[in-house]
């Protein structure tokens, strides 16, 4: 009977012996590539070798914590369990592990802060004014030829507000977003108000404009805002520009920027919204004159370069500078600024397009107003 116990004893240990060598099996011989997690992941264990300066001591325990945190945080597994413990916390108790993300009735939100509203962030009456007014000085400079657009995009506060909480809601005439649009149009600034547009035909869309589980308007939104893009820029130049060509697809399939806040839960099984539908562009076929624009703009342009949208309106000289300080080209690659004459490429171009997210209009052009002021030399006049 002992011998018995003592043999099972044994096997209990090598069971478990065993179960603690899989997550250091996978380490060394990289037996499967798990998928990373998303979002911005902060090291702490480069945070301390730079505090440090790489010199570590045995004595002092220094290099023994750096060597716990590295390894924890490039355990090859560390994905999948982080996934799984994200998963049964989200699944179970409705937490969420990551930063500025909320869920309010089966929607998911992003806020800088747990108390934002419209009214966060204000940068003044005297600062909108100015912004405005090298705005208009720039626009005055370029002329007819290249009339300066200002592109809201939708904003999901807006469009699901009946699913936020009082302290989300909160409307007011001290804004960004109201104070910014009310001078630009005082002083002829040509406005696109995509968030009122997309309210507009909320109740009216084929399919979802913005997604339960994305912070962008969708493909299918990003199609129609597109579209009436171009009609704006055909009414200020009288010329006919191409349009987006596209079929709706029947049945529910997401782009990926559609469900982006989802991918950030770092969970097994993300939720989405089941009404998305994608669209099916043609084969490229010359169709009208395309676009040459030079388009300034936060992550909303990417839902448009990632498709062939792009490569439908705009020519392959357009140049998207992503927040004013990174070059997409056609194929959404990443390239610096380096080399580029900012001022030359206003005069060639058929129009500039600011598209701004509600959440940033405090950045409008992220420095481009600032640079483009500065380059046509109103400042030194």
């Amino acid at each position: 009977m002992e011998k018995r116990r003592e043999i099972s004893t044994q096997i209990l240990k090598g069971i478990v012996l065993l179960f603690l060598c899989i997550p250091v099996s996978f380490q060394f011989f990289h037996w499967r590539e798990f998928t990373p997690l998303n979002g911005v992941q902060v090291s702490k264990a480069d945070g301390m070798k730079d505090s440090l300066k790489g010199k570590f001591d045995w004595f002092n325990g220094s290099y023994q914590r750096y060597a716990e945190l590295y390894f924890e945080e490039n355990l090859a597994v560390k994905s999948p369990l982080v996934r799984l413990r994200n998963q049964l916390e989200y699944s179970i108790f409705g937490k969420i592990n990551a930063q500025q993300i909320y869920a309010y009735n089966g929607n998911l939100f992003r806020f800088y802060s747990s108390s934002y509203n419209e009214g966060t962030a204000f940068i003044g009456y005297d600062a909108v004014h100015e912004k405005v007014r090298k705005l208009t000085q720039i626009q005055a400079y370029l002329g007819e030829k290249c009339p300066v657009i200002l592109a809201i995009a939708p904003s999901k506060t807006y469009f699901c507000e009946e699913d936020l909480p009082k302290v989300h809601t909160y409307k007011t005439d001290r804004s960004n977003y109201k104070a910014i649009k009310k001078e630009a149009l005082k002083n002829g600034i040509h406005v696109i108000d995509f968030n009122t547009y997309f309210l507009d035909i909320k109740k009216s869309a084929a399919a979802p404009l913005i997604s339960k589980s994305g912070i962008h308007w969708s493909m299918y939104g990003a199609a129609l805002a597109m579209d009436s893009l171009v009609r704006k820029v055909e009414h200020l130049k009288h010329v006919k520009f191409s349009h987006p060509r596209y079929t709706l697809e029947k049945t529910f399939r997401f782009f990926y920027n559609d469900n982006d806040l989802a991918q950030l839960l770092n969970v097994l099984s993300p939720p989405n919204d089941p009404n998305l539908r994608c669209l099916r562009f043609p084969a490229q076929t010359p169709r009208g004159k395309k676009i040459r624009a030079l388009i300034i703009s936060d992550s909303f342009f990417d839902v448009v370069s990632m498709t062939a949208l792009r490569q439908q309106l705009f020519t392959s000289d357009t140049k998207f500078l992503y927040y004013f300080n990174t070059r997409k080209d056609p194929t959404n690659n990443n390239q610096g600024l380096e080399g580029l004459s900012l001022l030359a490429e206003m005069k060639k171009a058929d129009c500039i397009i600011l598209l701004n997210d509600i959440v940033n209009m405090e950045n409008v052009g992220w420095g481009f107003v600032e640079r483009a002021h500065w380059e046509i030399g109103w400042d030194k006049k």
